[in-house]
This record gives structure tokens, sequence and C-alpha cells, in this order.
């Protein structure tokens, strides 16, 4: 698909090649710089659909008579491919929107050996303002270096509370009340310490639901919040020096914590030491979560189970009232089920349960009512369960059938990595 420059200033040519790789020149002394500035041509570094907010906002604005945005470039990561037999060719978000918008797009997965376009038959040729939302790569100094302007990042978390690769997931994994988003310029060696140019008051945003919000929830709550705050700072131009700092990153307040990458092996449950509301927490932001079960056998053996997104509380019904005071006997992290008697447990469609770490019964036990079993297919947790084999015997409970399994549940592959 073609990928047209944005046109935007009166004096560049629609049949000339619009750019060439040239070397910048070195920064200009702002002092000899008027109060407006140059007019920008950026370099946008994304990713994925909160950045694409941004983006479209970014363009929006450069589209408007008092905008002084000349281009913008768009740099993202490198399509990959991924599932079984990796077959399928997968795009960062953002990529469609660029194309949406006719944007140049440049997509790498290091900046070893590139360069930031040059615009020529034009009065300003450089790059001046490089801005990262969401992109999960430092700039380094030497692309940095060739921007009048340096950068700026839009992070969303109240920082210096939660720096961070993956704010949005650990505000849902902390069960955090308020959020909010921080501009902030871009730092050459370190994430998220740039001077602090603009952030949400205190105490931040309310979350309505922080104990049912969904990461695309949070996402789709703050990304418009900081698409504005970006436009805010373009039109006001609090991209110039001096920079003003709204805030200090003094702050040593017990609540700052931070926003590690998120890896997979923060997705393995721990039903022994982690709270109903800690596993569910987890599971809306980095879902879905997986553990694994021990056969009953001398090898001792284990398998995988991969938790469904469908992962919930438990709910009136979930319990009989005649078994209740049966499974409140059974430990932390071994799965249970509860089907009728004399029915075929291989076909149910019930679930499994878990009683996860804490002292009340009633606020700690998680249904599985979907999971898959090593490279079977996704089914009902108590079928699937049943067919691997991990039940014991039952207990007959008045007109229930209660199977729990030989062994607890791990958060670590007995068989090794």
């Amino acid at each position: 698909m073609r990928q047209n420059i944005l046109r935007l200033s009166a004096g560049l040519s629609t049949t000339a090649r619009p750019w060439r790789l040239l070397r910048c020149p070195a920064k200009r002394h702002f002092s000899a710089q008027k109060d407006v500035g140059e007019p920008l041509r950026i370099l946008f570094c994304g990713s994925d659909l909160f950045s694409s907010a941004s983006l479209e906002a970014l363009y929006r604005y450069s589209r408007t008579a008092e905008s002084n945005v000349l281009s913008i470039d768009v740099v993202t990561r490198t399509d990959k491919r991924t599932g079984r037999g990796l077959k399928v060719l997968k795009s960062p978000p953002i990529k469609a929107t660029a194309i949406g918008l006719e944007l140049p797009i440049h997509q790498i997965d290091t900046f070893s050996g590139w360069n930031p376009p040059e615009y020529r038959q034009t009065n300003n040729p450089c790059i001046n303002l490089i801005i990262a939302v969401s992109f999960g790569r430092l700039i380094p100094p030497r692309i940095l270096n060739q921007s009048t302007y340096n950068g700026l990042n839009i992070h969303p978390s109240l920082l210096p509370d939660l720096p961070g690769a993956a704010p949005i997931q650990w505000t849902i994994i902390h069960g955090r009340p308020t959020t909010g988003v921080t501009l902030q310029t871009l730092h050459p060696s370190k994430f998220d310490q740039g001077f602090i140019l603009d952030q949400t008051p205190a105490p931040g945003l309310k979350i309505p639901n922080p104990e049912t919000i969904t990461i695309k929830e949070l996402t789709d709550m703050l990304a418009p919040v900081g698409a504005e705050m970006l436009v805010n700072a373009i039109r006001n131009r609090l991209y110039m020096p001096p920079h003003k700092p709204v805030q200090s990153r003094e702050d040593k307040s017990p609540a700052i914590m931070t926003a590690p990458k998120i890896t997979s092996r923060m997705q393995a449950i721990d039903f022994a030491t982690q709270t109903q509301a800690e596993i569910l927490r987890r599971n809306r932001a980095i879902g879905p979560l997986f553990i694994f079960a021990q056969h009953d056998d001398v090898s001792g053996r284990s398998i995988r189970i991969n938790c469904g997104k469908d992962m919930r509380a438990a709910r009136v019904g979930d319990v009989p009232n005649e078994v209740k005071k049966k499974v409140e006997s059974i430990p932390p992290a071994i799965p249970y089920a509860i089907v009728e008697k004399h029915s075929d447990i291989h076909q149910s469609t019930r679930p499994l349960i878990v009683n996860a770490s804490g002292p009340n019964m009633a606020n700690h036990q998680i249904v599985l009512p979907t999971v898959t079993f090593a490279s079977m297919k996704a089914a009902p947790g108590t079928a699937a369960a049943a067919r691997a084999g991990l039940f014991r015997p039952p207990a007959t409970v008045g007109e229930h059938q209660l199977y729990w399994f030989w062994h607890p549940l791990s958060s670590t592959n007995l068989d090794g990595p």
C-alpha cells in the first residue's frame, strides 16, 4: 500500500521524492531562536492502541490552521510471526493507524545503523522533535541529539509512581483506585526519568470499577487523556526549553511501585499464597494465566493447565449448600469439581473450583469454567480434568459427587523448563 508523506508545507513538491537520508546539522543554540520555535517535523515512536490514540490526535491537530507541525513520521516494531507454526504475521496496532492516516512508516527493531529521515527542498529538512508513546525501546542519545527539541513521552501513570514498561497492567494488578497520565521529556539513558512537564492533577482519575476493570477498558479510559495532554503540549510548546517541571521526583511515598515488563512467568498462579482478588486482577491485566498439576504416579510428571479468560469469583449456585461444609476443608490450590450423582464426569459442563489463599472461604473461591490441558482443546473445567486423569475417587455428598485433585497445583513445572 502506498504511504504518502503528510504535506503540510507549501513549499514541498508533490512530484519529487520528499525525503532522503542526510546528515542533520548540529543543534543550534536556543538563545538564537524565536519564542515560537521552529515548525515541527516529528518522529512518532509507538506500538499499541494507547499510542495510536495519541498519533490520531496529533495528526488531527496538524491539520488545523494553528498547527506548527510540518510532518509526522511513524516508527514502530517490525511485523512478527505468531501462533502455531508461526503462520500468522502480526503487525503492531499503530501500523494500521499510520496507514489509515497516510503517514510514512519505518519498522525497525533496533536503532543501530538507522537514521531519521530528512526532507530535502524545504527550509526544515530534519526531524526536530521525537515523541515516544508506549514504544518499548529507549531512544538512544545518537537519535535524540539530532533533534532540536529532543523528545517527549506520554506515560499512563502518575509518575514517579509506576515507572516502567507496563503501567496500565500494574495499575490493575495492584488494585489501584485512581490513575492518570504524565507528560515527560525523554531521558537519554533511562526510562521514565525525564522532566515532568504535565500531569493529571492529584489524586488522579478515579477508576470506576477497580475490581472488575479490564486492560482494554482502562486503556480506553486513559488513551484520550494522554492524546489530549500531548496535543496541549505541542500547542503550548512545552517541548521548548527552558523546561518547567510541574513536579519533583523526590516523592518517597510508600505507595510508589514500579511497572516492569510483563513476562510469561508472571502469568503463573500460586493459589497457596495469592488471594482471590490478586489472582483475578492479574488475570484481567495479563491473562490468560496458567498453573501445573501433578499426576498421581511415581514419576511426579506434571501437566500444564491454561486457564480461560472467563476465570471468575464463585457465585451463588456454584457450590450447593449440602457440599459447602465439605469443600471448606479442602486446602488452597487443590481443584475440585461438584457434579450430580450418576452423571458422566467426562461429559460434564461444570467448572473447576479452586480455593485461593485467605481466611474467608466466601471470598477466596475461584471458578475456572474453561481450561486447556497441555495440547488438548479448550473444554469445561471438570470434563477436561477428568479426561486428563487428575481426579482421585469421588466422595458422595447428598445428591452430588465431589471430586478433587490428588495434589495441589503448582506455579512451577515439576518436569523442569
